[in-house]
């Protein structure tokens, strides 16, 4: 006779809630009344057991971008704890219809999709707790980004350049971004790029560019680098050259595209660094650090993560520290990155060249198969842009400054680059301007 295998019951909440939740029926549907306005939703959904318990997921959607941005659920709990919840914003949250609310969700999560932004991780599980997104539930139109263009919002203190790099390739120039002041409220936006085209047609590239002086943008940038190239001063082959050594350089198998802190196994030994940098105590955070360095000194990825926190709010790299660093690891790619940089700094142009020995792309900064991240991609980047440009040679500085701008790393060394290649190719076109080399029609597309 055989005996019959043991049935495996789940035990943690996500295996209840991903096998058991889709069983129970939808009990209420709740969603906060402005959502349509904001273009953001506070959506719960609770399902109800038989002993009267509730099984919740609460899902934030951000209509404009990234999608779902929060989620978190709740498995057969007392529907007391669900009143408490309620109860904490009784002018905010209205019962809504379940087709909406899934509406509402999976418009914002396909939309999000389209432009290379995944849901927040707890979606994994909390979809459970919806209905499968099938062709039985009625399909609802919702407000999705400006007419359909996504919106990227910024918050102070944040750059959101992570997120503008997947926009540059997912979406080009067809997308709007929105930063805020400390106060919450948006920063004026900048114009578009024609409007900016037809200004400079109008008053000639020197008056709008002494009009605007100080505050050049990186569409601006781009519009003098279009007419520059409609005049020929850039010709096919040197762009071509420009965009392939571009692709070379963001395809490259070794570039981690992501611009967060660089990852480390020291989150516990540094927390007390971390605590002094947000206090401003920069001083303490460096002792800390550098205990933390010594303890540990086989490995430089400390060493990365001091001189990123010293980066952070500001334009120069620590001085010692990256000299500290390199005299360590002269061949570690970031380390090498982060001392170009300062070279860069210093107006120590030759020693730039002479440390990337004049090779390709990213076989500049190691020929050795070991990932580079974004951060360190950004300091190259400004080294070789700024020693090309000591040279007055923004031809074969562009590639660099093409990489920066377009995947969005000039938050923080950007600046110093544009004022610089701003200034030769203002020279340059002012005299394609005076010789006539555009028509008063002649408008690139874009």
């Amino acid at each position: 006779m055989t005996k019959n295998k043991p049935v495996s019951i789940p035990t943690t909440v996500e295996a209840q809630i991903r096998t058991r939740a889709r069983n129970l029926p939808i009990h209420k549907c709740y969603v906060n009344r402005d959502w349509e306005e904001s273009q953001l939703a506070a959506i719960m959904i609770t399902r109800k057991h038989t002993n009267g318990n509730i099984t919740m997921g609460y899902f934030l959607v951000d209509l404009k971008l990234p999608g779902v941005k929060d989620c978190m659920y709740r498995f057969n709990e007392s529907p007391l704890r669900m009143d408490e919840r309620l109860e904490k914003n009784p002018d905010l949250l209205e019962e809504c219809d379940y087709t909406l609310a899934h509406n509402i969700i999976y418009s914002g999560l396909d939309f999000a999709d389209d432009y290379g932004f995944a849901p927040h991780k707890n979606f994994k599980t909390a979809q459970y707790i919806l209905e499968e997104d099938t062709d039985d539930i009625p399909v609802i139109e919702v407000p999705l980004g400006d007419d359909g263009i996504p919106v990227l919002e910024v918050p102070y203190g944040e750059t959101g350049q992570r997120e503008i790099a997947i926009l540059n390739k997912t979406a080009g120039d067809d997308f709007r971004l929105v930063f805020f002041d400390k106060n919450g409220k948006p920063v004026p936006q900048e114009r578009t790029y024609m409007e900016i085209f037809k200004e400079m047609m109008e008053t000639g590239i020197d008056g709008y560019l002494e009009k605007y002086s100080g505050s050049n943008s990186f569409k601006e940038t781009q519009v003098v680098t279009d007419l520059i190239h409609l005049a020929k001063a850039y010709t096919d082959e040197e762009k071509g050259r420009i965009d392939a050594e571009f692709e070379c350089i963001v395809k490259d198998p070794r570039l981690i595209l992501t611009t967060d802190a660089p990852e480390n196994d020291y989150e516990e030994e540094l927390a007390p660094a971390v605590k002094y940098f947000i206090a401003g105590d920069t001083d303490k955070a460096v002792a800390e650090s550098r205990m933390t360095i010594n303890r540990h000194p086989d490995d430089p990825i400390l060493w990365d993560v001091l001189l990123y926190n010293l980066s952070i709010g500001s334009d120069a790299v620590d001085e010692e520290v990256v000299n500290a660093a390199y005299l360590q690891f002269p061949d570690h790619p970031t380390i090498k990155a982060w001392y170009a940089e300062w070279l860069a700094q210093e107006g120590r142009m030759d020693e730039v060249f002479a440390l990337f020995d004049h090779l390709p792309g990213l076989d500049a900064l190691t020929v050795d198969n070991m990932f580079i991240s974004l951060n360190a991609l950004t300091s190259f980047c400004f080294a070789c842009a700024m020693a090309w440009l000591s040279k007055d040679d923004a031809l074969r500085a562009e590639t660099y400054y093409q990489v920066i701008v377009r995947l969005g790393l000039d938050y923080r060394l950007g600046y110093n680059i544009q004022q610089r290649m701003t200034e030769l190719k203002r020279k340059q076109l002012q005299e394609l301007f005076d010789a006539g080399a555009f028509g008063s029609d002649e408008v690139p597309e874009n």
